[in-house]
């Protein structure tokens, strides 16, 4: 448990008042529960020296007074305990998510994002659970046992010892019980974590699922993830089913040892009466919150698991580091340079980029070309410090970025990337998520750059339409037009468009792209594309093969020598080639068919048919 409190007790210091405050009210409710008892002891000891029934009556008031305290204080604990767990859960949850954003890619690359949510929502939650209610048991549970036992010792040293004889029995058994049953709890936290992973893929896949006909397969392999925490969560049921009970039956045990102790010491003069009934009383006082000892237990348990699991993400590393106190970057230019760069994605023995050394003067427009994992993605992620080289530098204006802050060198970048994400939001909110104070007619005008303007105003409530989850009420180019407008509306001095309009059709392609180089000015900007009219306003092209960068010019020099360009600019005049002979395939196919009509109807104009 002791994780668990260590977790805890930063949130809970930030909640101080309230929790003395809690504390106060559980003693109070302890004490007037205790009281209940001892009134009774005394109400019973004078009425029977001296039969007066005045005397029950104030006993009677006694007991209603020290009752009503009790409740009083019970809802007013309930109401403190409820904020003050909410508030605590609110915090934790705000402190995950905030690591969360600070993370960098790689801990997102090892994280299923299942595993994530379920530590933000389920362990949170499990946290909740023991601070608003378990708490609040094992504090009541002690103060009630500590007051019975100095009630007990008022009245019988040898009642006393007795009722403390169980209390060693109880202690080792939790305690034998949670360090034995913890990784079963992890293992159960574990297994609902690959749940959620599995819902999350298969949902947000659906239509690849469905396109292949793969319900059913998924269906299995989600049966196979399903019954790994049922098979989990049976064990802890286990642990659960032997340990309640177990409380229980000890405190039963107890209860009727102490009944027989007290009864035979009644009968023999040693205690009176009344104090044999509070004796009793006292003891079912103990025995209601101590029934739920046994789920406290278990609570607590869970709640260590899920403090083991926040502190996994808390204190995750931070792969990507910023230097103490680092300066904004301003540079006096905005070229781009890599020095010799080497880079390799954790646990991979080959490198992606081998020895890059390129140089991107401020305001140039530069296509990057090359095969399938050349490297082109990932070089363009260098530039923002989404990772950083293995060796080598990267350079700003002449400034290499490691040596400021991460916000400000992604403020210098606008990147358009290939998935074009967008938000559950309304499309006003999308386009203007990377400038959050911009005017509507700076929205307005930035959709319009892109194109998205006409189809926007189509829809019923135009820029205030609600997005699908990630954009999937919209179309594939229609959401590459919004990722470009968004881009164009932060106006970045650096913009990146990694294969950004490939769901575009080529007329409104072709729109888009001179708009854009309209609008850019003396802005630097890097293509990604596979089209040839991408590289109608470059001014370089760059060719990566393998990592490397093999060519480097412009489309005159290039395409007059043999190599990667070359042979990338003859497969696109081969496809030209092969659709104009389909053309011309069709053509004379629609002719020779018009010829076979015409001469059928000659035929049965003739007769020469029959129908």
């Amino acid at each position: 448990m002791v994780r668990f409190f260590k977790f805890i007790y930063p949130y809970v210091k930030r909640q101080k008042s309230r929790f003395i405050l809690i504390n106060l009210l559980i003693f109070i409710s302890a004490y007037a529960q205790t009281q209940i008892p001892l009134s009774i002891r005394s109400s019973i000891a004078k009425y029977i020296s001296t039969k007066r029934p005045d005397l029950l009556y104030l006993g009677f008031f006694t007991i209603l007074f020290f009752g009503t305290l009790d409740w009083l204080s019970g809802m007013m604990l309930r109401l403190v305990n409820n904020r003050y767990s909410q508030k605590i859960q609110f915090d934790i949850r705000q402190d995950i998510f905030t690591k969360l954003q600070s993370l960098d890619l790689e801990y997102y690359s090892k994280e299923s994002i299942g595993q994530i949510m379920a530590r933000s929502i389920q362990e949170v939650y499990s946290l909740q659970q023991i601070l608003g209610w378990g708490y609040r048991i094992m504090l009541l549970t002690i103060s009630l046992f500590i007051g019975a036992l100095i009630s007990l010792l008022n009245t019988s040293l040898t009642l006393a010892l007795v009722f403390l004889m169980i209390v060693p029995v109880i202690l080792f058994v939790l305690g034998y019980s949670t360090k034995r049953n913890a990784e079963k709890f992890y293992k159960s936290q574990y297994e609902f974590g690959r749940v959620s992973e599995t819902l999350a893929e298969n949902f947000a896949g659906i239509k690849t699922v469905k396109s292949f006909g793969r319900e059913f397969d998924e269906i299995e392999r989600f049966n196979k993830v399903n019954q790994d925490f049922l098979d989990a969560s049976l064990e802890v049921v286990k642990v659960r089913a032997t340990l309640q009970p177990g409380m229980i039956f000890l405190l039963s045990l107890s209860l009727v040892i102490l009944l027989f102790v007290g009864g035979a010491f009644t009968s023999l003069g040693i205690i009176d009466t009344g104090s044999f009934v509070a004796f009793m009383l006292l003891s079912l006082q103990i025995m209601v919150p101590g029934r739920f000892m046994g789920d406290l237990a278990i609570q607590l348990q869970t709640a260590n698991t899920a403090a083991r699991r926040l502190e996994e993400v808390l204190n995750a590393e931070k792969h990507l580091k910023e230097i103490p106190n680092a300066p904004d970057i301003r540079p006096e230019t905005y070229s781009i340079e890599f020095d010799h760069v080497y880079f390799r994605y954790p646990k991979s023995k080959n490198y992606v980029l081998k020895d890059i050394s390129l140089k991107i003067n401020e305001g140039e427009r530069i296509a990057l070309l090359g095969p399938t994992g050349s490297g082109k993605s990932t070089l363009i992620n260098l530039i923002p410090r989404f990772f950083d080289p293995e060796k080598g530098v990267i350079k700003i204006g002449g400034c290499d970025i490691r040596r400021y802050s991460l916000k400000s060198v992604r403020d210098l970048v606008g990147i358009v990337h290939q998935d074009n994400f967008l938000f559950t939001l309304s499309i006003r909110d999308n386009i203007a998520f990377g400038k959050k104070d911009a005017s509507f007619d700076e929205i307005v005008k930035a959709a319009k750059l892109a194109k998205a303007h006409d189809f926007i105003m189509e829809f019923p409530d135009g820029y205030d339409t609600i997005v699908g989850e990630r954009g999937v009420t919209l179309s594939g180019g229609q959401r590459q037009r919004i990722a470009i407008a968004r881009v164009l509306l932060a106006n970045p001095p650096i913009l990146i468009f990694d294969d950004s309009v490939s769901a575009v059709d080529p007329e409104t392609e072709a729109i888009l792209q001179k708009n854009i180089n309209d609008h850019l000015g003396t802005k630097t900007m890097i293509i990604i594309s596979q089209r040839p009219s991408s590289l109608k306003y470059v001014d370089r092209i760059v060719m990566l093969e393998k990592g490397q960068v093999v060519q480097d010019g412009r489309h005159e020099d290039l395409i007059s020598q043999p190599g990667l360009y070359r042979e990338f600019i003859d497969a696109i005049e081969q496809q030209v080639e092969d659709l104009v002979l389909m053309e011309e395939y069709d053509i004379k196919k629609f002719k020779a068919l018009q010829g076979a009509i015409s001469i059928m109807e000659e035929e049965k104009g003739r007769g020469g048919m029959s129908k």
